[in-house]
């Protein structure tokens, strides 16, 4: 290649990496109202959060428990706290948020108990579903937005290297590079009113007076545009219940290191808290507990060793003889009238861990 063509070869790669930068003189102009990049700034664009719940935080502080139980409605329909501590002697709270990600819950223990001034945490339970613990990872930021704090560089590196797997850290510096996010904030509106623009144009002759008025042509395809089918406006389906555990995410020491579940147990050595994690058993059978293939049943062995080898405790409820079909209501969740008597035997179950 002669000199000449490596020149102008590497003009254009410098360009290519150099004009981009213009994109940073435009959102200093064009900022984006009430945006600023979240506390996970790898995955997500600029936007206004949710405050972080004080209230919660207070009242903690203030109740000072010894124990905590943190979950879903699985954890939830379980576990009386007031009924625990009754039962074990010991000021228990529940920290249950219905259809809270594995995410949500490391947040709950960073912020709320580790990082909250609770001086007298001597263990926290978390109930969780089959591989729930380390394949929930993918998660919609604004659903934390009540239990995280301005930085949170655990969680965003886990959730950036699952989602971008090696290019994460590539990703993570061309955003803050080039800022591609904030002009994502001001490009993006006038890209969604681009079409109301073009179809004003066509039927200016057939409307030259139009407002924005929901009757006009201007009103309709605005209400197009920004109510009908914007992506915020569509309908999200959600399943009833978590999935069954898929096959090929059943390697657990391939998933263990994707997760928050090092995290999770890491959080809580550095506080000197105990962890205990229960499975909580699927809905069974009519004629016995649900069933488990070959490659679950090694997962959760694994999943066992691994926690119990870094000193927390570890329980299944799969098979339990209290448990049969007759005690379940919808999905994996137990009749309501069934809290009080899981509660007393859980407490009999665990009182090695309460004391």
């Amino acid at each position: 290649m002669r000199r000449a063509d490596v020149l102008s070869l590497c003009v254009v790669i410098a360009g290519a990496l150099l004009l981009p930068l213009g994109l940073r003189a435009i959102n200093a102009v064009l900022p984006g109202a009430a945006a600023h990049s979240t506390y996970l700034p790898t995955i997500e664009t600029p936007r206004p959060r949710e405050p972080f719940d004080e209230a919660a935080a207070a009242a903690l502080r203030e109740a000072q428990p010894e124990f905590l139980v943190i979950g879903d409605s699985m954890a939830g329909i379980r576990i009386d706290p007031r009924h625990l501590s009754r039962v074990t002697g010991k000021s228990v709270a529940g920290l249950y948020e219905q259809g809270a990600p594995v995410a949500f819950w490391y947040l709950q223990l960073k912020n709320l108990v580790v990082g909250n001034g609770l001086n007298k945490v001597r263990g926290v339970v978390f109930f969780f579903r089959d591989d729930q613990l380390t394949t929930q990872v993918e998660v919609n930021g604004p659903v934390l937005d009540r239990v995280a704090r301005d930085s949170e560089p655990e969680l965003d590196r886990v959730l950036a290297a699952h989602r971008l797997g090696v290019f994460s850290d590539v990703h993570r510096t061309a955003r803050s590079v080039y800022q591609f996010d904030l002009t994502r904030v001001w490009l993006e509106p006038r890209l969604i009113r681009a079409p109301t623009a073009f179809a004003l144009r066509a039927t200016s002759a057939f409307a030259p007076s139009a407002t924005d008025n929901a009757t006009t042509p201007e009103g309709l395809v605005n209400a197009v545009n920004t109510d009908l089918f914007a992506l915020d406006k569509l309908r999200k389906f959600e399943a009833a219940d978590l999935p069954q555990a898929e096959e090929e995410f059943l390697d657990f020491d391939v998933q263990v290191n994707r997760s928050l579940l090092p995290e999770l147990m890491t959080l809580a050595e550095s506080a000197n808290i105990r962890l205990a994690f229960v499975r909580v058993q699927r809905r069974p059978e009519p004629n016995g507990p649900p069933e488990q293939s070959a490659a679950l049943a090694r997962y959760i062995e694994d999943l066992r060793t691994y926690v119990t080898t870094r000193g927390a405790s570890f329980h299944d409820d799969r098979g339990d003889p209290d448990q049969p079909l007759s005690v379940y209501a919808d999905g994996d969740h137990l009749r309501s009238d069934q809290r009080l008597p899981y509660t007393e035997r859980f407490a009999r179950s665990h009182a090695a861990f309460f004391q």
